[in-house]
């Protein structure tokens, strides 16, 4: 009797211990996915992937060199990114480079995507679990970088994604931006996604107002008719 229990608390303390390694294992995050910081000079990864180099990329990959080391490039994610590279984006992402990591501005590689209206690179990010609502060190966010530069089908994923369309910055919403800016498509856009058209800064004014100072008939029309108070 007394043997069978010594037996079945060696056999628990096995299983325990066993359960305790593996989940150290399960736990550990592998040395080239670590979020360090080096010069771009010392980081090959930075330099092959501005290049293009995929074989060399994951050369370098397989032989352990940081997937998520920030310079002052910023990461070989956004490397790729800068580059258009999608494949080397793609391939980075799947082995693990952080979608969010931030340059020393605060700029996400999804938000250098949208800026520069790379739809195929905003779709990859986003698929990969980027933050479609980052905000840089001005609080800007991809969806305002997209709509300020007109880049329409990008602003379209984006909020299809969950983008806030009544972000706001300085004051001003990001509808108040483009009326002021004149790009009726992407105000369009915007009120059909539900922007708030009576959105006012701190001294009372909205983007009817802004229009009307503009003497920007057309988008004066759009916002009266999406129901702007007169």
């Amino acid at each position: 009797m007394a043997q069978g229990t010594g037996t079945t608390l060696r056999t628990v303390l096995l299983i325990f211990l066993t359960g305790v390694f593996l989940a150290g294992c399960a736990s550990k995050q592998p040395s080239n996915l670590a979020q360090s910081e080096a010069k771009a000079a010392d980081t090959p990864m930075i330099q092959a992937v501005s290049s293009g180099d995929q074989d060399e990329v994951e050369s370098l990959a397989e032989s352990g060199a940081s997937l998520n080391t920030l310079t002052e490039k910023g990461t070989p994610l956004e490397a790729a990114v800068r580059a258009g590279e999608d494949r080397i984006a793609w391939f980075l992402l799947s082995e693990g480079a952080a979608p969010d990591r931030a340059n020393p501005d605060g700029n996400t590689p999804l938000m250098i995507a949208a800026a520069d209206g790379q739809r195929r690179l905003v779709r990859l990010l986003l698929s990969a679990g980027a933050d479609v609502n980052a905000r840089d060190a001005e609080g800007t966010t991809p969806v305002m970088l997209a709509a300020r530069n007109g880049h329409l089908t990008v602003v379209k994923v984006l909020l299809a994604a969950g983008a806030n369309v009544n972000v706001s910055q300085d004051g001003r919403s990001l509808l108040m931006q483009i009326v002021e800016g004149g790009d009726l498509l992407t105000a369009e856009m915007l009120v059909a996604a539900g922007a708030d058209v009576n959105y006012r800064n701190e001294d009372g004014r909205s983007a009817l107002d802004l229009a009307r100072a503009g003497h920007k008939r057309d988008l004066e029309m759009l916002l009266i008719q999406a129901g702007a108070e007169i």
